[in-house]
C-alpha cells in the first residue's frame, strides 16, 4: 500500500501548478498559452493530450490578450474548429464552433486585432463559381455578443479558382495563395492590397518567393516585415517544408530561407502562425508520421534575419 500511495505521490508531484484536474476529469489550465511551460529554440508539441492527442490538428490562433484559443481538428476527413476561452485566468475546455461549422471553415488564420478570423471555405458561391477544388476565403469577426454571420470577400480576391490560407497584416493588406492560372506554379502566393475599404486587384509576389511547385499557407507578420510560407520544391527535406522571407528597404522580398532542421522534417510542415506578442512560433508538423500543433520561440526568426540577404 506504502509503494502504491508512493507512486500515486510522485505523479502527482509531475502535475504543473498551471495543470490539474477539475471536477470533470479535464485539467484546469490557469494562465497564458494554457498554462504550458513555454518552448525555447527546440520545437515542442503543443498541450499534449489536450491540444496535440490522437486526433490529427491543423491550423491555430490567439485572440486579444490571449483571452480564446481556436484550433483546427480533422474528424473523418473534415476540418472541423474548437475554441477555449479563457475566464478569471482559467481556461474552458475545447468546445466545437457549431455556429461556424455550416460555413465548412478550412485553414485559417486569425489577425493582428485579435477578433477577426478568416478562413477558406468549399462553399460554392454562385456568383463566382468554382474550377475543380475551389474555396473561397471568408471573413468572421467575434464580438461581446458572439461570432458575426460570415461573409465571403468579393472579387477580384476569390476566384473561380482555389483560394486559400488568408492571412491579414496590421494594415489589413491580405496574403494568400491561389491556385487561378497565370503564376508560376501549382499554387503561387499573391498580396491583396486594401485601399479605399476594399480590397484591390491581387498581386502575383513573383519569381523571387513562387516556383514551378506549390506555395502556399503564407503568415504574414502584422507590420508585414517577413512572411513565413510552406513550399514543396525539392531542395526542401520533405513533401512541404517551412521558409521565411524579409522585406527589404526597396518593398522586394530576400530569397526564401530554409528554416532549418529542427523546424522541418521529413514528413509535413506547414500551417504557420506567429502568436499575438510575437513571442512564438506555432506550426503544424509530422516529425512522428502524425500531424500536430507544435510551437518554438520566434527567436528562431530573428536568428534567420541575421543571416539572411
Amino acid at each position: 500500500m506504502k509503494k502504491v500511495l508512493s507512486v500515486l505521490l510522485f505523479f502527482l508531484l509531475l502535475i504543473p501548478a498551471a495543470f490539474s484536474l477539475g471536477e470533470k476529469g479535464f485539467p484546469e489550465l490557469h494562465g497564458p498559452y494554457l498554462g504550458q511551460e513555454p518552448p525555447g529554440k527546440t520545437p515542442q508539441k503543443f498541450a499534449p493530450g489536450i491540444i496535440s492527442t490522437d486526433i490529427s490538428t491543423g491550423c491555430s490562433g490567439w485572440g486579444n490578450d490571449m483571452e480564446f484559443f481556436i484550433f483546427q481538428r480533422w474528424i473523418d476527413g473534415n476540418s472541423k474548429l474548437y475554441i477555449m476561452n479563457r475566464t478569471d485566468n482559467k481556461w474552458s475546455k475545447p468546445e466545437f464552433l457549431s455556429s461556424l461549422d455550416k460555413y465548412q471553415p478550412g485553414d485559417f488564420t486569425i489577425a493582428p486585432d485579435g477578433k477577426t478570423l478568416i478562413f477558406a471555405s468549399r462553399i460554392l458561391i454562385e456568383s463566382i463559381g468554382s474550377e475543380g477544388e475551389g474555396a473561397n476565403i471568408w471573413i468572421v469577426e467575434k464580438t461581446v455578443k458572439g461570432w458575426t454571420e460570415p461573409r465571403y470577400l468579393n472579387p477580384p480576391v476569390n476566384t473561380r479558382y482555389h483560394d486559400s490560407y488568408p492571412s491579414l497584416a496590421a494594415n489589413k493588406n491580405l496574403y494568400f495563395f491561389s491556385r487561378k492560372p497565370g503564376g508560376y506554379g501549382q499554387s503561387d502566393i499573391y498580396m491583396s492590397k486594401y485601399a479605399n475599404g476594399k480590397y484591390q486587384e491581387p498581386v502575383n509576389l513573383g519569381a523571387d518567393l513562387n516556383t514551378e511547385h506549390h506555395e502556399w499557407d503564407t503568415y504574414i507578420a502584422p507590420d508585414e516585415s517577413y512572411m513565413i510560407f510552406c513550399s514543396t520544391k525539392p531542395e526542401g527535406l520533405g513533401k512541404d517544408d517551412l521558409y521565411v522571407t524579409f522585406r527589404k528597404s526597396d518593398g522586394t522580398w530576400t530569397k526564401p530561407h530554409h528554416m532549418g532542421d529542427q523546424i522541418n522534417s521529413e514528413g509535413s510542415e506547414n500551417r504557420p502562425y506567429v502568436t499575438p506578442d510575437g513571442k512564438y512560433l506555432f506550426y503544424t508538423s509530422q516529425w512522428d508520421n502524425h500531424r500536430d500543433i507544435y510551437w518554438v520561440s520566434a527567436e528562431i526568426i530573428d536568428d534567420l534575419r541575421s543571416i539572411t540577404k
